[in-house]
């Protein structure tokens, strides 16, 4: 992968760092001391406050009559050139095809340790509130960037990238709680320092906030900047928190780029003709920079009355399978596509109790719609077996990926592409010594339930002690996947069988 380059060395107007008026205001815990808490305290201190009095906070210390035009001139300049650099590598990870990717598979607390190395960096940048310059920034919140296994921070990245790629000139970072303080302040009153109890005979100015603005969207170049750096720089070193997603990118198939699929009949381009262009909704590339593809204007207009209520307004995405709203956009295999079916929570992890059967395929036999209605009626139970004399045993897994994996083939196991021998190889591995349990009365449930006669001959080919097919393929799972897999710790069970 390409290295990232660091961040330009800019002379800035000769304005001297000035006094953290707002880390004193909000008693901010010193960043060097901890981190973590210091942008806890920061993301409630901006939680609190508008733009608006954030701005009168820091015009205590500055003095606008002291900011020229030729100043002014030097601060843009000096904000686009920080900016061309982010787009520049911006551009560079994106062409390499494989930084989502990594970032996605990416354990949280190692996303959480460059989204922070990132805010670190950017504090120590040369700004002229240095670290007050986090009060203004309230889109950079570390919950969001971690949600859905790091999407959040993968929409951010690509947000930024679109709004600077394509300008010569200094670009401010849309961002609406920032720019309702140019309503709240009245940027026209001239009695506004009053209204803080100043005496001046300087009126009101715009500078303020201009200076403002520009130093709040220094401050996010620099995040940027030094939180890929730092993701980069991990890629290169092949770091101790990278070494398993890396073999993961290196030795599997993933597509390069997300597919685009035209959002009313879901076809690709090649499905279509070749050399056709898609359109593009206008309305939500502008205000959102968000792209919602068709492939002809009938499309579009069939989707209109869907679409209509959040165009322009609100990035919704109806999560076609491959493109870029797909957090698993990279990866076409079948293990994917079973997890694209789970139930996530909003952090964005898999909870294997949530997990259900699945429509069957078939009509049920009367034993298999036993098993159904038990299992319904106990969701910590992994699969219900029964004694010589009819006692149930219920049978549950420890460790959450296998968890995951097992349940996603029983509720697969009436079609024809993945049968019951899948399931029964694993339940007999772990249970045939249970007390009151033997292979044979395990097998002799699993023909009642399901009459599948395969058993008979998967019997002979697969002898007890040999890996089963779900454990093997766990082991890919959990290597791509284990990071989004949750499990319920207050489990208490009366009978069960156990994998460790």
């Amino acid at each position: 992968m390409a290295s990232v380059s660091k961040s330009p060395t800019v002379e800035n107007p000769p304005l001297a760092p000035l006094v953290p008026l707002l880390s004193q205001k909000f008693n901010i815990t010193d960043i060097n001391e901890d981190v973590v808490k210091w942008n806890k305290e920061w993301e409630a201190a901006i939680a609190s406050s508008s733009a608006a009095n954030m701005i009168k906070e820091v015009y205590h210390t500055f003095d606008d009559s002291l900011v020229t035009s030729d100043d002014l001139v030097d601060f843009h300049s000096s904000l686009r050139e920080l900016q061309e650099v982010v787009a520049q590598n911006l551009r560079i990870i994106y062409h390499n095809g494989r930084f989502n990717i990594i970032w996605v598979l990416l354990n949280t607390s190692e996303q959480k340790r460059h989204i922070l190395a990132g805010l670190n960096k950017a504090s120590e940048a040369d700004t002229i509130w240095a670290q007050d310059c986090r009060a203004l920034c309230s889109e950079i919140i570390v919950s969001n960037f971690l949600s859905q296994s790091g999407k959040g921070f993968i929409d951010f990245l690509d947000r930024t990238y679109e709004v600077l790629k394509s300008s010569e000139m200094p670009v401010f970072l849309p961002n609406p709680w920032w720019e309702q303080a140019s309503d709240d302040l009245d940027l026209s009153n001239p009695s506004w320092k009053e209204a803080s109890n100043e005496s001046s005979t300087n009126p009101r100015s715009k500078v303020v906030f201009e200076v403002a603005t520009i130093e709040r969207n220094r401050f996010i170049g620099n995040f940027v900047l030094s939180s890929v750096s730092s993701i980069a720089n991990d890629i290169v070193h092949h770091s101790e928190g990278m070494k398993d997603v890396l073999d993961i990118v290196e030795h599997s198939n993933h597509e390069d780029k997300p597919l685009i699929r035209c959002d009313n009949c879901t076809k690709m381009p090649e499905e279509i003709e070749l050399g056709v262009r898609f359109m593009v909704c206008s309305a939500c590339k502008s205000k959102l920079a968000f792209e919602v593809h068709y492939c002809s204007r009938t499309c579009q207009e069939k989707d209109w009355l869907v679409h209509k209520r959040a165009c322009g307004k609100k990035r919704v995405s109806k999560g076609l399978t491959g493109t870029k709203v797909d957090s698993l956009w990279a990866f076409n295999d079948h293990i994917s596509d079973m997890v694209r079916t789970y139930q996530t929570s909003r952090n964005g992890t898999i909870a294997p109790r949530d997990i259900g059967l699945g429509a069957p395929t078939g009509k049920r036999s009367p034993a298999a719609q036993r098993q159904a209605e038990m299992l319904e009626a106990d969701k910590d139970v992994d699969y219900f077996l029964f004694t010589a004399s009819g006692e149930p045993v219920r049978f549950m897994i420890d460790d959450p990926v296998v968890k995951t994996f097992f349940r996603t083939v029983r509720g697969f196991v009436m079609r024809p592409d993945i049968g019951v021998e899948v399931m029964a190889e694993f339940i007999l591995k772990f249970m045939s010594k249970y007390p009151g349990l033997s292979r044979d009365i395990i097998l002799a449930q699993l023909y009642e339930e399901y009459g599948d006669d395969v058993l008979v001959v998967w019997e002979w080919e697969h002898p007890p002690g040999m890996e089963t097919a779900i454990e093997s393929e766990a082991k890919n799972f959990s290597k791509v996947f284990g990071p989004l897999v949750r499990m319920s710790m207050d489990i208490f069970v009366q009978k069960r069988g156990t994998l460790g």
